[in-house]
């Protein structure tokens, strides 16, 4: 399945990759995992799995948006807003094609982020 970017999942300054998680048993870090291995529909039945967190919800309006449930992605990120974050991730959007890269930051408007930024450097 075709997606419109790639997600990206730092943790102390290392990319986390599939290896990193394998004996992770937590609903959320295994939806970390299908994530790195960019099975973002997997990932999205584990991390609604897991315990509400910014990061949760952060990751599934990601996941729902790169495979482009826009309005499902809208309303989880909105959800994740009522959230604190409980794990020191960093969160990139990639688009590889393009060679270009975003980073996720707590607060950021998603929707400006996305459209304007990655849309706009898609098209230009």
């Amino acid at each position: 399945m075709r997606v419109k970017f790639r997600i990206v999942i730092h943790k102390d300054g290392k990319k986390l990759s599939k290896g990193d998680l394998l004996g992770e048993k937590d609903p959320f870090w295994v939806g970390v995992r299908y994530i790195t291995e960019f099975r973002y529909l997997e990932a999205t039945k584990w991390l609604m799995l897991a315990e509400d967190c910014y990061e949760k919800y952060l990751l599934l309006a990601l996941t729902n948006l790169a495979l482009g449930q826009e309005s499902q992605a809208q309303e989880f990120y909105q959800e994740a807003l009522n959230y604190k974050p409980c794990h020191a991730l960093e969160i990139f959007l990639e688009m590889p094609e393009k060679g270009e890269r975003v980073q996720v930051k707590e607060g950021c408007n998603l929707e400006e982020l996305i459209y304007t930024y990655l849309h706009e450097k898609r098209q230009g």
